[in-house]
């Protein structure tokens, strides 16, 4: 009995630590203090290895630290563990893949997202702007419509729309939409507003 009791004691002690040692990870993150956050999760993960929340959140910290190969290291592990996890998914479309102008695998992997989750406004908006950016310019028009179909107060989509539409000298439309994101809340389109309008 003795024993069992010192081994429960001994299993409640590790896991109190390993939670304590994850919960740290997000105070660090949520402060800005992202090295402090890698060093935390990190510590964390070597009891855990497969914990998912932990990858993913260092994963972030290290986009924020500007190391994105470590951030896609991470984020292809939570893949590994939970093929259905969106979040790594867009984190990989956007943060690693679209910041490397690799627009291809934007695509690819904004796709992934849209057979999980087809109403990702983000996953569409990004979807749309790597179609813009390889020419392909009717698929970024309908990625970009697709996207304000399932979230028509999403800035960024009508802002986008506009530039496209700027592309293709629709001038009137394209100030429409960012008047429609500059209500929405997007300075950006205020300040193609100003250019364009």
């Amino acid at each position: 009995m003795k024993n069992i009791f010192i081994a429960l004691l001994c299993f409640a002690v590790i896991t109190g630590c390993k939670d304590e040692r994850s919960d740290l990870g997000d105070k660090h993150f949520k402060n800005g203090e992202y090295k402090e956050a890698v060093k935390a999760y990190t510590e964390y993960l070597r009891l855990e290895p497969t914990h998912v929340k932990s990858l993913y959140n260092r994963g972030r910290a290290y986009e924020e630290l500007g190391e994105y190969e470590k951030a896609l290291a991470d984020f292809n592990k939570v893949v590994k563990e939970d093929p259905l996890n969106t979040n790594a998914y867009l984190s990989i479309t956007s943060d690693y893949y679209y910041r490397q102008q690799d627009y291809e695998n934007t695509i690819f992997y904004a796709e992934k997202v849209l057979a999980q989750n087809e109403n990702s406004v983000i996953a569409h908006t990004l979807k749309g702007k790597a179609y813009q950016k390889l020419g392909k310019l009717q698929e970024a028009m309908a990625a970009y419509n697709a996207a304000i179909s399932v979230d028509k107060e999403y800035a960024d989509a009508y802002l986008s729309r506009g530039l496209l539409r700027v592309h293709l000298n629709q001038i009137s439309r394209a100030c429409a939409d960012f008047q429609m994101a500059a209500s929405l809340g997007s300075d950006k389109a205020k300040a193609v507003s100003k250019k364009y309008c």
